[in-house]
């Protein structure tokens, strides 16, 4: 594609949903930068995988992400990952969005080289080439094989010695097979290493740009470009020109190789730079990523953090699911935990998973889906989702309470806590479930912490009025169906629409009615019988 054509389909593309293709592995490379620098910033907050797959994040990442490159996708996903709770680290990110959206010229220019760069998933950054695993042996062994086949070519030529031929075609042809073998097992580290010669190369050329805006925000990674100048002047891996003589030429003397072991010797000494110039081309692409997204939206709000909170709040109006079309907005205006209740499909889990998801987003990538949002900052965490761990023997209560139990040891420390649990300890039975799940709550209450929990036991709004603020949602028995308006309401549910659904099934009046008995009896006098 030439670069009118390229130019016009980025333009184009922008603002629009993202429809990048995906195939089996893609995600593990994708989380490889994440998973990096979980691994070496032990003190930093990330989002754990049960919030992650509770609030879906895998689809929200492919929604927001338009895959120009690698980098841009492994830093976007490190970027929901790892929620900002300190103003500067959000004032740097809203600064490149705000970069992308305001200079649609240069946001053009920059889409063009990234994409150039492209989405080589098989290139693993973080690990091919830490210091701990380069070495110069295969280097040694490839010049060597060069240099003997090179001078025994020029000494079977001069002497007209038709043995030493034969053995310096023997030589190429041992060179041939050494060189097939060590290129397919290396196939996948060529990818990573001309990968990153292309990050430097694009990184060079921003660079002599000049722009202001960009060398403010890049003074630092382009102190780590200077000490890559070598790779630079040595170029990617591949010296084969696409002919059956080059194939020849590079096979016999093993030029790839040498290049490969030379530029992966140099980036394993390099490698605190490499990973600045991964990191500063990322944090590019994921500001276009995320100025996209943002045109794509209907409605969006750059979010209010309020980093010098002294107590934790939430005040979010009209706020959207993300991957929902035609979403009901609801507010959400609290400094205290709320209890929510309601009948299955009326919209709890969904309204815990917006406002955990809008928290995620505000302090990632700096857009909510919402007219307006305000708060303190967060660290979040959910109990939502959960299923049997079945491989490790765990059963749905067990995998319950070491999720809650997760939730109650990450309270002590600072920031708050912004916590979402929907039925509480549903794998037990009704009166253990009731009263562990009102202590639990009760305890989560007492701390510096928001609680938004979900429940069907209404017996648990009577034991925690005090400590929570009582919300529902309601739905409405039709003839023929359910409906439901999806709008949270204040207190706590009254309704018996549980029952009354057996009707819309077509149970027996009979079987309807001794429910409704049974229900009066046990309201009325706490027993069953």
């Amino acid at each position: 594609m030439n670069r009118k054509k390229k130019k016009a389909m980025l333009e184009a593309g922008f603002g629009k949903v993202s429809k990048v293709r995906y195939y089996d592995g893609d995600m593990d490379y994708i989380r490889a930068y994440c998973a990096y620098r979980q691994d070496t910033e032990k003190h930093s907050f990330f989002i754990d995988e049960i919030t992650w797959n509770d609030l879906d994040m895998d689809s929200l990442f492919r929604r927001i992400n338009p895959g120009l490159s690698a980098s841009g996708e492994q830093y976007l996903y490190y970027m929901l990952h790892s929620p900002v709770t300190d103003a500067e680290g959000y004032d740097r990110r809203q600064r490149w969005i705000a970069l992308m959206e305001e200079n649609p010229a240069l946001r053009l220019k920059l889409q063009v080289l990234l994409s150039g760069l492209g989405r080589t998933r098989r290139a693993d950054l973080c690990q091919a080439f830490h210091p701990e695993q380069h070495g110069r042996g295969w280097l040694l062994v490839y010049l060597f094989h060069g240099l003997l086949f090179v001078a025994m070519l020029a000494a079977a030529v001069a002497a007209r010695n038709l043995p030493l031929l034969i053995l310096t075609l023997f030589l190429a042809v041992w060179n041939s097979m050494l060189h097939e073998t060590r290129k397919n097992r290396c196939q996948w580290e060529f990818d990573t290493v001309n990968y990153i010669v292309n990050m430097v190369f694009v990184l060079h050329k921003i660079r002599r740009w000049k722009d202001p805006a960009l060398d403010a925000l890049l003074g630092e990674a382009y102190d780590h470009l200077d000490r890559l100048q070598s790779v630079l002047r040595t170029g990617g891996v591949s010296m084969v020109k696409d002919n059956g003589f080059g194939d020849l030429v590079a096979s016999v003397l093993e030029l790839d190789l040498i290049a490969y072991e030379f530029l992966k010797n140099k980036l394993g000494q390099c490698h605190g730079d490499v990973f600045a110039v991964h990191e500063a081309l990322g944090r590019i692409d994921a500001a276009i990523a995320v100025a996209s997204y943002r045109k794509s939206l209907g409605t969006y709000a750059v979010p209010e953090i309020d980093f010098a909170a002294d107590k934790p709040y939430l005040q979010i109006h009209a706020m959207t699911h993300p991957l929902l079309a035609d979403a009901v907005p609801n507010d959400l205006q609290t400094d205290r935990p709320i209890l929510i209740t309601g009948s299955n499909a009326s919209g709890k889990s969904t309204y815990l998973k917006t406002a955990a998801i809008s928290a995620l987003l505000a302090q990632s990538v700096c857009t909510v889906t919402a007219e307006s949002y305000r708060a303190s900052v967060f660290r979040i965490y959910s109990s939502i989702a959960l299923s049997d761990d079945l491989l490790a023997g765990e059963s749905y209560y067990i995998a319950e309470t070491r999720s809650l139990k997760r939730i109650l040891d990450a309270l002590p420390a600072r920031p708050p806590v912004l916590c979402t649990i929907d039925e509480v300890l549903r794998g037990t039975n009704t009166v253990e479930r009731i009263a562990a799940s009102s202590t639990i709550l009760e305890e989560i209450a007492g701390q510096n912490c928001i609680c938004l929990a979900a429940t069907h036991d209404i017996e648990l709004c009577d034991l925690l009025e005090r400590q929570y603020d009582l919300y529902h949602f309601e739905e409405q028995v039709g003839l023929t169906e359910m409906l439901f308006d999806y709008r949270i309401r204040p207190g706590k549910a009254v309704s018996r629409n549980a029952i009354n659904l057996l009707r819309l099934m077509g149970f027996a009046e009979t079987i309807i009615d001794g429910a409704h008995t049974r229900a009066n009896r046990y309201t009325e006098t706490g027993t069953w019988r």
